[in-house]
């Protein structure tokens, strides 16, 4: 399936966004790690669209790795620094949906949040 690029993904990004405290930008990412849709908060669209490729060679490189005939699948991606973590959970199709925040950050919080925009996604644009 080819996602639209011109659909409104922001409302979905924003909630994300707004329910995550401390969160610099949520990235729904393609399957080659291009930025199809952002929400920035005190980060630049352009720094996140950079942190964004990153995460997306980081996705393919660990999928190669655990890909299906081998070990499974990626189903949550949490990467920490001191300042920084990143979430990633994968979406349909080779899509991702991907969080920033400054650490420390509530993990628990981050996920579920997460998994709700995953869910409205899902419905969405790949039923």
């Amino acid at each position: 399936m080819s996602v639209d690029p011109t659909m409104p993904f922001q409302s979905i990004l924003a909630n994300v966004l707004a329910q995550n405290r401390d969160a610099l930008g949520v990235l729904f990412l393609d399957e080659s790690g291009e930025t199809v849709d952002v929400a920035c908060g005190s980060i630049s669209a352009d720094d996140m669209q950079l942190l964004g490729a990153y995460v997306g060679i980081y996705l393919r490189q660990v999928e190669r790795f655990l890909s299906p005939d081998q070990h499974g699948a990626v189903r949550w991606l949490q990467i920490e620094d001191r300042d920084l973590n990143v979430y990633t959970i994968p979406l349909p199709d080779g899509y991702h949906l991907v969080l920033a925040q400054k650490s420390p950050s509530l993990t628990a919080v981050a996920r579920r949040t997460m998994e709700e925009a995953r869910e409205q996604l899902v419905r969405e644009l790949f039923h």
